[in-house]
């Protein structure tokens, strides 16, 4: 993984969490795609549909929690959230989103209930 896009992420990461949207959706395509582990509402089919979600989370005040970044190959980084102690307890300790990039660009995020179960599903 380039160190810059990393860096980019990770910054984008962080505004997220601090209210700011506008780091990471410079880091959208226009045609990204994301997935919860589970088909349903919370999956999108562009940057707008992403935007929303992200800005929905916030007002729905999502305790903050330890996120870390990991490097899983040229085009893919894998985000792990810690939950919060604050955290709705029926949610998972942690879940994990592999995102794959193209360009620059985050193309697709796929989210996962563990970092075994990303990193299992991209092979490593």
């Amino acid at each position: 993984m380039d160190a810059a896009l990393f860096e980019r992420t990770r910054a984008g990461l962080q505004a997220w969490q601090d209210g700011d949207l506008s780091a990471l959706e410079e880091l959208l395509d226009p045609d990204v795609e994301l997935f919860w582990w589970e088909p349903g509402d919370w999956d999108c089919h562009n940057r707008d549909e992403v935007l929303r979600l992200l800005r929905a989370r916030k007002e729905d005040r999502v305790p903050r929690g330890e996120v870390e970044l990991i490097d899983a190959g040229e085009d893919t980084l894998i985000s792990v959230s810690k939950r919060s102690p604050d955290r709705d307890p029926g949610w998972p300790a942690e879940s994990a989103t592999v995102i794959s990039f193209r360009d620059g660009r985050a193309v697709r995020m796929q989210q996962y209930r563990s970092r075994a179960a990303a990193l299992s599903a991209i092979g490593v």
